[in-house]
């Protein structure tokens, strides 16, 4: 019987088609559809990475919830790291809905403050939860704030420095089109952080609502189908605004999905088909 193709290849060998075809077509793309006042992608650059940053909020307010406060160093260590995580994206959540991306003059104090008072008010509610309802959601607040981290900023920011990239839209404001460069040759530290895009990356790091759904259910298709669709809708929108090339959005989303997967390949229980524990026990 011939064997089904595994869906992680089909969508990698799309998504380097992908890559090869934006070599080429980067450019050409930002000439015909950038448009840097683009009302509706202004408005996604302003608030378009809150989603991602807020899921990721819940994921690492879950686990201070879980965490045991006892008399140990290992104990007090982890109570006081998630701690410091919490405050940290409660206090980014609420930087971006202040306006932080696009240059407001944002009052970081009363974002702080407004951070304490989400986290208290979130732990208040999470304690009201019993404990084995909350173990429920572990994974998912693991998955949530490692794939915030990891993809959204870590590995965003490890590429974005080194590479140099200029954004469509710098080049227009300086009128120099000489100055692309192809996403696959990188120009060192330069200031310049067009690939990989952040924004896409983080519009992605949605991708852990699914978790909160049972597989084969049709709540969960229609959950992956509403991140897949915000995640899509943000990096277009950096597009439209001339903020970053096809190849920048394309890395950006591609990263945090294969992220994603590791995470959950790595941090998922995976419940076992009882038919194949019936075969083993028949054997």
């Amino acid at each position: 019987m011939k064997k089904n193709t595994n869906p992680y290849i089909l969508l990698f060998s799309v998504w380097g088609l992908l890559a090869i075809i934006s070599a080429f077509i980067d450019l050409p793309v930002m000439q015909k559809y950038a448009n840097p006042q683009s009302e509706w992608a202004h408005f996604m650059e302003a608030y378009g990475q809150i989603p991602g940053v807020m899921i990721g909020f819940f994921g690492v307010s879950v686990l201070l919830r879980l965490n045991k406060f006892e008399k140990n160093f290992k104990s007090i260590a982890s109570g006081v790291g998630l701690g410091i995580l919490t405050i940290f994206t409660s206090f980014m959540l609420w930087g971006e809905a202040l306006g932080q991306q696009v240059g407001a003059d944002v009052n970081y104090i009363l974002a702080f403050v407004l951070g304490i008072l989400l986290l208290v008010i979130v732990q208040a509610w999470f304690r009201r939860v019993p404990d084995g309802t909350m173990q429920e959601y572990r994974t998912f607040g693991q998955i949530a704030i490692t794939l915030m981290f990891v993809a959204g900023l870590v590995t965003v920011w490890g590429i974005k420095i080194p590479w140099g990239r200029w954004t469509y839209r710098d080049m227009l404001e300086i009128g120099d089109l000489s100055l692309f460069t192809p996403w696959y040759l990188p120009q060192g530290i330069n200031g310049h952080h067009s690939f990989i895009s952040g924004h896409t990356a983080l519009s992605f790091c949605v991708l852990p609502v699914v978790l909160l759904f049972r597989k084969n259910n049709k709540r969960y298709s229609i959950a992956w189908l509403l991140v897949i669709t915000w995640g899509v809708v943000g990096a277009l929108s950096r597009v439209a605004i001339g903020a970053h090339f096809p190849s920048d959005v394309l890395f950006g989303g591609g990263q945090t999905i294969l992220w994603f997967l590791i995470l959950q390949r790595k941090l998922l229980r995976v419940e076992p088909d009882p038919s194949t524990v019936v075969n083993q026990n028949a054997n």
